[in-house]
C-alpha cells in the first residue's frame, strides 16, 4: 500500500537521508515492514552503485571488544521527495512524435510543473532542442551538470532562448538545492566533569539546525584511524590533571600521537577548555591541535583556549566554525547552559564528621530537593553557587577605598550595588592573572611586576601560596574605580561536589561530603559558605549529570571503589544504590585518611554494610596511625593478587578524590598490580588499563 501510494516499484532507486548523510538503495516491495515505514539493511553491496552503504545514515559504532561493526539497521517514516537526479537514472527516453516537446514536458513533470505554455518553435528549433535536452538528461544522470543555459549560438529566436533559459534555470536550481549534500562534520569531545560533553551536544544541535550534517562522538568511541576517511573535524576537549587528556580521550590521544598515517585531506578546528590556575592550561587541546598539523591536516580556525568562563568564547568559536563551513546559512542563536538554571534549596543537615581531628574539618551536608523537580543518579555531581564571605568583601572595599553602595552594571543582572556584586557575582578569593597584571601596573611598588615576569613563575607561585586577593592588595595597594576593578575579576563560578547519596535511599534529599578549607584568617569560598554562612538561607544549586560514572547495570558485576578522604562520597551513594536495587555483585571499598579515631567518615554506616554482607571487603589506610605512613595505594599493592582476581572476574574499578597526587599514585599502583599479578610488561600494563578505561571498566571522578 505504501509503495502504491508513493509510486515506488521493485528495484526503483530510493534515497534515505539523515543528518549524517544519505544512502540510495534499490527498493524491495514487501509486506514484512510496518505500514508507513521503510527498513534499510545494515549493509548493501556496493557493486550496485555508489551511496548504497547504510553506514552513511546510521552510526559507525563498533563493538568495543571485538572491534567488529555493530549490527545496525534504519527504520524511518516514509515521505516522498522528488529528486530529479535520481529519476533521470531510470527514466526512459520519450518516444512521442514530438521528441523535443516530450522531453521538455518530462523535465517539467519531474519538477512538478504543469500547464507550461509552449513557446512557438520552428522545425529546426525543435530538432536542436531535442538534442540539447537529450545531452542534458545524460549529464544530469551522471550528476555532472550545473545550472544550464542555452548556448549563444543556438539556432533559437530571442524569445524562445529567454523562455528556455528561465525554465532550465528554475528546474536545475531546484535540482541542486535538493541533491547537494550539506557539509558533513565529525564533532569529537573529551570531558572529565561534563562541561565539554554538554558543550559538544549543544553545538551539534545548533549545526544540525542550520542544516549541517554532524556525527557526534566521544573520543573514546571514535577510532583515530577513521580520521583518514573524513574531511571536516571539530574537537572540543578539556584538560585533566597536569596537562593530560580526560579519561575518555586518553585512548584517542594515544592512537593519534603514535599514528603515521598522513591526514592531508582533513580540515579541523579545536576548542580547548581548561583552568588557568594550572600550569598546563588547556594543554590537551594544544596537543591535539599541534599533532593534527604535524600529520598534515589543515587548520580551519585558530585554536581557542577557554577558561572557566567559557560560554562566550566557545559560542564565538562555533559561529566562526559554522560560517567557515556554510557562510550562507543562518547561525542559530546560543542557548544557555543547563547549569545556569539554579534551584534555591535549604540546608537540612550540617554535620561535622571529624570533630576530634586537630587538622581537618570534614562535613556532611544534606540539602532539600522536595518540590524542586530536580533528579539525580548515584555518580552525579551537585553544582553549588556560593557567596563570598562578607568579611572578605568588606576588607576588599577598605583596601581599595571604594564605596559599597556604588552602582555597577552586571551583565544579565543589571545595576546592583558594588558590595552585592562582590558578594554574589565575582571571584575575589583567588586572584586571576588579569587582576595581578592590573595591580602590578597600578601599584607604586614594582615588586609584583618583577614576579610576573615569566622567568619568575616559580617564585610567583610560591609567594601566592595561601594568599587571596586581599593579601595581594595589602602588599601592593592601588587606586582604581569600581568598574576598573570588576573589569579584571572573573565571574564567581559554581563548585562541583560528588553526590554522597542515592536518590533511591533519599528521594527528597541530596547529600555532600565536603572538606571545609581554612588557613589562618583565610578560608575557602564554597566550603565555608555551606559550613558557616548559609544558615536558614538558600543554597543555589543544580545537578551535573555524569553519564558514565555509574554503578554497573548488571547487578552481578563486582565493584572495586577507591575513595580516600572526601572521595568516599560517590561510593557511599553507590553502596546505597546497590542495596536499594537488591544487586548481588561483590563490593570492595578502599578508604584512607589520617587517623582512624577521628577521620573514619561514615564509620558506623560502612561497618554496618560490612556486617550485613553488602560490603565484602573494606580496606583501610590511616596514614598517621603508625610510624610508617600507609596510603590506599599501599593497600592496593598488598592485596594485588585478590584485586587482580576480581578484575579477571569482570569487576569495574572506580577512583574518586584528589587528582594531583592520589589519583596518580593509585594509577601507578594499579599498573604494578597488572605487572606483578598479570604478568604484563610496563607497556602492557599501561595498555591494559587504557583498554579498561575505554571499556568503561576503569572510571575516575577526580578533582
Amino acid at each position: 500500500e505504501d509503495a502504491s501510494r508513493l509510486g515506488i516499484k521493485d528495484k526503483d532507486r530510493v534515497e534515505i537521508r539523515s543528518q549524517r548523510g544519505r544512502a540510495v538503495l534499490p527498493a524491495v516491495v514487501t509486506d514484512r515492514v510496518r505500514p508507513g515505514n521503510c527498513f534499510a539493511p545494515f549493509h548493501w553491496n556496493d557493486v550496485f552503485g555508489e551511496n548504497l552503504a547504510i553506514n552513511a545514515v546510521t552510526n559507525d559504532a563498533v563493538d568495543p571488544i571485538s572491534l567488529q561493526p555493530e549490527f545496525k539497521y534504519c527504520a524511518v517514516a516514509l515521505a516522498r521527495v522528488e529528486l530529479i537526479e535520481h529519476q533521470f537514472l531510470d527514466r526512459p527516453s520519450p518516444v512521442a512524435e514530438d521528441t523535443a516537446m516530450s522531453r521538455l514536458d518530462a523535465f517539467a513533470e519531474i519538477a512538478g510543473i504543469r500547464n507550461l505554455p509552449a513557446p512557438p518553435l520552428s522545425e529546426n528549433e525543435r530538432t536542436y532542442l531535442a538534442g540539447f535536452l537529450s545531452g542534458l538528461q545524460s549529464n544530469a544522470a551522471r550528476q555532472a551538470v550545473g545550472v544550464p543555459t542555452m548556448p549563444a549560438n543556438a539556432p533559437l529566436a530571442d524569445a524562445a532562448r529567454l523562455w528556455l533559459n528561465g525554465l532550465l534555470g528554475g528546474l536545475f536550481s531546484h535540482t541542486q538545492s535538493l541533491a547537494a549534500p550539506s557539509p558533513a562534520v565529525t564533532l569529537l569531545w573529551a570531558s572529565q566533569t561534563g562541561n565539554a560533553e554538554a558543550l559538544a551536544e549543544r553545538f551539534a544541535k545548533r549545526l544540525r539546525d542550520a542544516g549541517i550534517a554532524v556525527e557526534l562522538s566521544a573520543m573514546s568511541d571514535f577510532p583515530a584511524s577513521k580520521l583518514a576517511s573524513i574531511h571536516t573535524l571539530a574537537l572540543i576537549s578539556s584538560t585533566f590533571g597536569d596537562g593530560d587528556p580526560p579519561d575518555n580521550g586518553e585512548g584517542f590521544w594515544h592512537s593519534l600521537s603514535t599514528a603515521e598515517t598522513r591526514l592531508e585531506s582533513l580540515r579541523f578546528a579545536v576548542l580547548a577548555l581548561g583552568d588557568p590556575n594550572y600550569d598546563q592550561f588547556c594543554n590537551h587541546g594544544k596537543q591535539l591541535d599541534q599533532r593534527l598539523l604535524e600529520l598534515g591536516a589543515t587548520r580551519l580556525l585558530e585554536r581557542v583556549d577557554c577558561d572557566t568562563e567559557f560560554e562566550a568564547l566557545a559560542d564565538a568559536w562555533l559561529v566562526r566554525f559554522q560560517q567557515t563551513l556554510a557562510p550562507t546559512k543562518p547561525v542559530a542563536p546560543a542557548t544557555p547552559a543547563g547549569k545556569t538554571k539554579l534551584y534555591g534549596s535549604r540546608l537540612l543537615l550540617n554535620r561535622h564528621l571529624n570533630p576530634l581531628s586537630p587538622h581537618k574539618e570534614t562535613r556532611q551536608f544534606a540539602l532539600d530537593l522536595a518540590g524542586s523537580g530536580l533528579t539525580y543518579e548515584a555518580g552525579d555531581a551537585l553544582g553549588v553557587r556560593p557567596r563570598n564571605c562578607p568579611e572578605l568583601v568588606n576588607e576588599l572595599l577598605d583596601l581599595t577605598r571604594l564605596n559599597a553602595h556604588t552602582s555597577v552594571n552586571i551583565e544579565t543582572f543589571g545595576d546592583v550595588p558594588l558590595q552585592q556584586a562582590l558578594t554574589q557575582h565575582f571571584e575575589i578569593a583567588r586572584p586571576s592573572s588579569d587582576t595581578l597584571a592590573f595591580i602590578a601596573e597600578r601599584s607604586a611598588n614594582p615588586g609584583l611586576k618583577h614576579l610576573l615576569n615569566p622567568e619568575h613563575k616559580a617564585e610567583l607561585n610560591d609567594w601566592l601560596w595561601g594568599r587571596q586577593l586581599a593579601d595581594v592588595l595589602q602588599a601592593y595597594p592601588i587606586e582604581c574605580s569600581a568598574d576598573e576593578l570588576l573589569g579584571t575579576l572573573k565571574r564567581l563560578q559554581p563548585r562541583l561536589y560528588s553526590i554522597a547519596s542515592s536518590a533511591k535511599a533519599y528521594p527528597q534529599e541530596v547529600h555532600l561530603t565536603v572538606a571545609a578549607v581554612r588557613y589562618g584568617k583565610r578560608k575557602g569560598v564554597s566550603s565555608t559558605f555551606l559550613a558557616d554562612r548559609v544558615g536558614d538561607g538558600e543554597v543555589p544549586l543544580f545537578v551535573q549529570p555524569s553519564k558514565h560514572f555509574r554503578t554497573p547495570t548488571d547487578g552481578d558485576v563486582p565493584m572495586i571503589m577507591i575513595g580516600p578522604g572526601t572521595g568516599i562520597a560517590p561510593f557511599r551513594a553507590f553502596l546505597q544504590e546497590r542495596r536499594a536495587l537488591g544487586h548481588q555483585g561483590r563490593n570492595w571499598l578502599f578508604f584512607g585518611e589520617q587517623h582512624a579515631a577521628s577521620d573514619f567518615y561514615y564509620q558506623d554506616e560502612l561497618q554496618g554494610m560490612q556486617r550485613d554482607g553488602l560490603l565484602n571487603h573494606l580496606s583501610l589506610a590511616f596514614s598517621r596511625d603508625q610510624a610508617q605512613k600507609v596510603y590506599v595505594q599501599d593497600r592496593i599493592r598488598e592485596q594485588g593478587a585478590e584485586l587482580w582476581r576480581w578484575l579477571q572476574d569482570g569487576a569495574k574499578l572506580y577512583i574518586c578524590g584528589d587528582a594531583s597526587h592520589m589519583a596518580k599514585d593509585v594509577d601507578q599502583a594499579l599498573r604494578q598490580v597488572a605487572q606483578t599479578h598479570g604478568g604484563l610488561g610496563v607497556e602492557g600494563a599501561v595498555e591494559y588499563w587504557r583498554q579498561l578505561s575505554e571499556q568503561k571498566r576503569y572510571l575516575r571522578d577526580v578533582y
